[in-house]
């Protein structure tokens, strides 16, 4: 077998690998800066117009802090400004950058407080949401921060803002989770611990498991939650049609691995921990299960995974 279809356990054509291989398969943990600059009325910084010399007094930090918020409205110096501020834990700046007449600079701050995970952005995100304002993006900053997952809901969010406090969750319970995915996809779940496995019943009365593994990180560190599936044997002459439907799925990636000694086609997909919510992992699961089982399928005319 080549060596660029196998490295250790795992590994996805072209894709870099750590542990599971998995760390270029995080699409979301990459810097998603939209490349363009919208403008949405008079551009004003902030909101608001700066007086001149209005920083006079502020401390160092406070200077250099807003030096990289002027940043965030230049595309090409948006990016690393944008790091920089999470690095720097700049909540309040970021906070203030809500209310910019720049869209691309709001984007940059609502990401940013969705990685710090800042409670106090959840009520100016709410009101973001109320307004329609970069719903999207917006909605997974506050299932990032809160642990909730209201979508689009403004009510909802409303209502649990006001019973809560804001106070966000500790952590991903990953017991809750999986007995609410079971819920949701209308089967139970076997498995404890940090390994679970769902038995989807699929068209034409066939079957397809999808296995969750919880407390694996991806190439940054970040803690992720890895939805598996196996195809069928992984011969030498199906290796360039299996991978090239990499360019044609939305999310995951066909890999090949080795089960009891022997390799073997899986598709692969993961999520950060911080965005799992019952109905985002039900999602992925159903989409795992539904492809994978047409590969297996279509190379062994069985249904046996």
């Amino acid at each position: 077998m080549p060596h660029w279809i196998r490295h250790g356990e795992l590994l996805a054509a072209g894709l870099p690998s750590r542990g599971w291989g998995l760390g270029g398969l995080c699409a979301a943990k990459a810097d998603k800066s939209p490349p363009y600059d919208i403008v949405i009325g008079v551009s004003s910084r902030n909101g608001a117009k700066q007086q001149q010399g209005s920083n006079v007094n502020q401390s160092e930090p406070e200077l250099d802090d807003r030096l990289l918020v002027d940043q965030l409205y230049d595309p090409h110096a948006r990016r690393a400004a944008r790091q920089k501020l999470v690095r720097a834990r700049a909540v309040k700046p970021l906070l203030e950058c809500l209310s910019a007449t720049n869209e691309a600079v709001v984007w940059s701050a609502v990401e940013s407080l969705g990685e710090l995970r800042a409670p106090e952005a959840v009520g100016p995100l709410v009101d973001l949401l109320a307004r329609g304002v970069l719903v999207v993006s917006v909605c997974e900053a506050l299932t990032r921060i809160t642990g909730q997952d209201f979508g689009a809901d403004v009510r909802r969010w409303q209502q649990w803002l006001a019973a809560s406090g804001g106070n966000v969750a500790p952590g991903l319970d990953v017991a809750e989770c999986i007995r609410a995915t079971g819920q949701h996809l209308g089967v139970e779940a076997a498995g404890s611990g940090k390994t679970y496995q769902f038995k989807l019943s699929l068209p034409n009365d066939r079957e397809q498991k999808v296995t969750i593994f919880f407390g694996r990180e991806d190439n940054q560190g970040e803690p992720i939650v890895v939805v598996y599936s196996e195809c069928g044997p992984a011969e030498a002459k199906y290796y360039e049609a299996v991978l090239r439907k990499n360019l044609t799925i939305p999310a995951g990636a066909f890999a090949i691995r080795d089960i009891d000694g022997k390799p073997n086609f899986v598709l692969v997909d993961t999520v950060l921990a911080a965005l799992v919510t019952p109905s985002v992992l039900a999602k992925r699961i159903e989409h795992i299960a539904a492809r994978a089982d047409a590969v297996e399928k279509s190379l062994t005319q069985e249904d046996r995974r």
